[in-house]
Parts: structure tokens; sequence; C-alpha cells
């Protein structure tokens, strides 16, 4: 009888203690914590959680909304807000001009394409042709200037005759491959070869 009503004792105290501590799962734990703000909390006690990943994202919001990019993009990578914060800062060097900055640390940025577009129109510009073609070759600026190159040297090779004429179109054939006088480079080799 005694150890009975010992019994019904601690489980009545088990259960009221547990209804006030609110014994909750680990689940709900993790919300309320969510739902308070507490967002390292969660991260700290259920870190393998779906919650612990929101609340990731959630610390990475608020670091993208007080402007600390750096450090979402190192701390949050995997975060939404990380590659906001990637964009943010691509946007800050291109605006700086800091096109050479950008390309290294953003290559995969649109901004990236537009920066090296700058920089070949820049080059253009000054007539550095040959740094252009080196450097950007694949910009509406570079591929104007291999095709003008091409365009001159095909017809020059037109011009020559024999060995010397089969040369040249060998030639532009290897250093403009991307290019109009490309196509008719190996046409009019062709027709020299079959003479």
């Amino acid at each position: 009888m005694f150890s009975r009503r010992l019994i019904s004792t601690v489980i009545l105290s088990l259960f009221a203690t547990m209804w006030l501590v609110g014994c909750q799962g680990p689940d709900a734990q993790a919300q309320k914590l969510f739902a308070d703000h507490k967002y390292q909390e969660v991260i700290d006690k259920f870190p393998d959680s779906q919650m612990a990943r929101r609340a990731r994202s959630m610390i990475a919001e608020e670091l993208l909304g007080a402007g600390k990019y750096q450090e979402v993009i190192e701390k949050y990578p995997d975060t939404r807000a990380a590659m906001m914060a990637k964009d943010e800062k691509a946007r800050a060097l291109f605006n700086e001009k800091k096109y050479d900055d950008l390309i290294a640390q953003f290559p995969n940025s649109p901004l990236a394409n537009d920066a090296k577009n700058m920089q070949a129109e820049e080059l253009y510009n000054k007539g550095a042709f040959d740094e252009l073609i080196a450097k950007f070759p694949k910009t509406p600026k570079g591929k104007e200037v291999l095709e003008a190159r091409a365009t001159a040297e095909f017809d020059a090779a037109k011009k020559m005759k024999g060995d010397k004429q089969i040369a040249a179109l060998e030639s532009i054939m290897r250093a403009y491959t991307e290019t109009a006088a490309y196509k008719d480079a190996a046409n009019l080799l062709r027709e020299v070869r079959k003479k």
C-alpha cells in the first residue's frame, strides 16, 4: 500500500513538473525559440534540425539588411542571403570600377561579363588591340578586332601565290577559328590545293 502510494505520488509529481516546465519535444522547443527570434539558440541547441536551417537563413537575412555582406558570405554561404550579398558586393566593385577584383572574386556574376566588356572597351579606345584580344577575345570588341585582323590577313593571302599563299591561309585558320575569314580561308585553301 505504501509503495503504491509512493509510486502514485512520484508519477503525479512527475506529470505536474512536466506540465509546469512545459515539457515539449525538440521540434516544439525549437519552434518556440524560433518564434521568440532566438535564432542562435535554435542553432546551438538543435543544429541538425530544419528549424536550425531556417534560423541560419534568418540570421543571414538580418546581416544582409545591416550591410554585412562579407560576414553573410563567410558564415552562411548556403543561404539565399549569401547569393544576394555576393550580388551586392559585385555591384559595389562594378560601381567603383574595380573590374579586375570583380572578375577575380565573382567570376560567375553577370556583372563579371559587363566588367570584361568595359575593360575591353577601354583597351579598344586606347588602341591596345593586342592586349585586348589577349585578355578579352570573346567580348564584342575582342571579336571585332579579331574579325578585322582576320579579314585583313585573308585579303593579303588572296594576293599571294603558291606555298606562301598556302602557309598564310593555314596561319589564318589556326589563329582565327571563330571568324568569317576562317571559313573563307578554308574554302580558298581547298581550291588552291586542287590546282
